[in-house]
C-alpha cells in the first residue's frame, strides 16, 4: 500500500499542471514535501518502533495514508495538496523501520521474508500507476484519490484482525511508557551505532540509494523514447513504455526472492559485492544498450531490474547482522533516512548532470559509486559483526 500511494502521485502531477496552470517547478516543490518526509521521517519512526507495538504503528500508517488521501480528494489548491502530501509522507515514513524491525526480531528465516516483503513492494510499485490510470479513465482525480484512501482504510480494518506477537522479547521494555527520557535515550543510542561498523553500513546504503533514485528517475524517459507506441484499452490510451517499466519492476521481484534465499544460507557480504559490481557494469553499458534496439535494451532492462532489487533483502540482512536487537527500529530508521531521504537527491543530481554536462558523465559517476560500494562492502566483511541474538 505504501508504494501504491507513492507511485500514484506522479500520475496525478500531469493533471495538476493543467488544472492549476503552474510550472513543473512549482509542482515539483509541492510533491517534494511528501517525498522528503517519506524518507526523513524514518528516523523518528525508527525510534518509535523500538518502544511501541509494531501492529499499532502499522495500523497508524495505514489509517494516516487513508486520511491524507481523503484530504487530497477535497483539496482545491496547491497549498492544500501540499498539506495532504505532508500528511502522507509523515504516515508512510512509519512503515519501513517498523515492518523491517518486526521481521528481524520475530522471524526465524528473515532473508526469505525480506524477499517476500520486497516482492510486495515491487508489486505495489508496478501496479500503483496502473490502478491510478484505470481509475482516472472512469473518475476525476479527486474521486480516484478517495478510492485509494478507502482501499487503505479497508486494509487497516483487515490488519486489525491479525493476531501477532509483536513484543520486544524483554518484558522490561515491552509496553514501555514513551516519554522524553526514553526518546533522549534513543537519541543517545545513535552515537554508539554510528561510531562502529554501522557507520560504514549507513554510507553503503546511501550509495545504493543515490544509484537507485538516479536510475529510476530517468529510466521512464529513456523507455518513452525507445517505445513511443500507444495502445488503447476500453477507450483509454496507454503508453506502452509504462508497461515495459512496470515489467522491469516485476522482474525485480524475482531478484528480491533469489537474494532472500541466498541471505538465509550465506552471509550477505559476498552476494552484495557481486550485486554492486553488476550494477556498476550496467551503468557503464546503459547508453550503448539504449542505442542497440528494443530487443537488446529489453534484455538489459531485465538484468537491471533483477539486480537493482536483488540488493535490498541483502542490505536488510546486513543491517540486522550489524545492529543489536534492542535498537533495530532505530537502525532501520537511520538507514531508510539514508536510502530514501539522502538518496532522493540522486534524482536531482542526475538531472543537473544531464542538463549541464553529458549522459556519459552521469553513468560514469554511477559506476564509480557502485565501485565505491564494492570496496566498502569488502571492508565491512572484514569487520566485527554483531550477530542477531533474538
Amino acid at each position: 500500500m505504501v508504494h501504491v500511494f507513492e507511485l500514484s502521485i506522479p500520475v496525478f502531477i500531469a493533471i495538476w499542471l493543467f488544472e492549476f496552470g503552474v510550472t513543473p517547478a512549482v509542482i515539483g516543490i509541492t510533491v517534494t514535501v511528501g517525498y522528503a518526509l517519506f524518507g526523513l521521517g524514518s528516523l523518528p519512526s525508527g525510534i518509535l518502533a523500538d518502544y511501541i507495538s509494531s501492529k499499532k504503528l502499522i495500523l497508524f500508517c495505514l489509517l494516516g495514508m487513508a486520511t491524507s488521501f481523503y484530504v487530497l480528494s477535497i483539496s482545491q489548491s496547491l497549498i492544500m495538496i501540499s498539506f495532504a502530501l505532508f500528511l502522507w509522507g509523515t504516515a508512510a515514513s512509519i512503515y519501513h523501520p517498523t515492518g523491517l524491525s518486526l521481521i528481524s526480531r520475530k522471524v526465524e528465516s528473515p532473508g526469505v521474508v525480506y524477499a517476500y516483503h520486497g516482492i510486495a513492494g515491487n508489486i505495489g510499485t508496478a501496479i500503483g500507476p496502473l490502478i491510478t490510470i484505470l481509475l482516472l479513465g472512469h473518475f476525476n482525480w479527486r474521486v480516484a484519490a478517495s478510492i485509494l484512501a478507502t482501499i487503505s482504510l479497508l486494509v487497516a480494518l483487515l490488519s486489525y484482525r491479525i493476531k501477532i506477537d509483536d513484543s520486544f522479547g524483554d518484558s522490561t521494555t515491552n509496553n514501555i511508557n514513551l516519554n522524553w527520557g526514553v526518546i533522549k535515550q534513543s537519541l543517545n543510542n545513535i552515537l554508539p551505532l554510528i561510531s562502529g561498523v554501522f557507520l560504514l553500513v549507513f554510507i553503503l546504503v546511501v550509495s545504493y540509494g543515490l544509484y537507485y533514485r538516479s536510475i529510476l528517475t530517468f529510466l521512464p524517459v529513456v523507455l518513452s523514447l525507445l517505445f513511443s507506441v500507444n495502445i488503447s484499452l476500453a477507450g483509454i490510451s496507454f503508453d506502452f513504455s509504462n508497461y515495459f517499466y512496470a515489467g522491469i519492476l516485476i522482474i525485480g521481484a524475482f531478484g528480491q526472492y533469489v537474494a532472500g534465499i541466498l541471505s538465509d544460507h550465506f552471509k550477505p557480504e559476498l552476494p552484495l559485492l557481486f550485486g554492486y559490481s553488476i550494477l556498476g557494469l550496467l551503468a557503464l553499458i546503459f547508453l550503448p544498450a539504449s542505442q542497440s534496439g528494443i530487443a537488446v535494451f529489453a534484455l538489459f532492462g531485465a538484468v537491471l531490474g533483477f539486480f537493482l532489487f536483488f540488493i535490498q533483502p541483502l542490505q536488510a540482512t546486513l543491517i540486522s547482522r550489524h545492529t543489536p536487537p534492542e535498537t533495530r527500529g532505530l537502525s532501520f530508521g537511520i538507514t531508510f533516512t539514508g536510502i530514501y531521504g539522502i538518496g532522493a537527491f540522486g534524482g536531482a543530481a542526475a538531472g543537473g548532470i544531464l542538463t549541464y554536462f553529458s549522459p556519459s558523465l552521469l553513468f560514469s559517476i554511477l559506476a564509480a559509486i557502485m565501485l565505491f560500494a564494492s570496496v566498502l562492502i569488502y571492508v565491512i566483511k572484514t569487520s566485527k559483526t554483531i550477530e542477531n541474538s533474538s
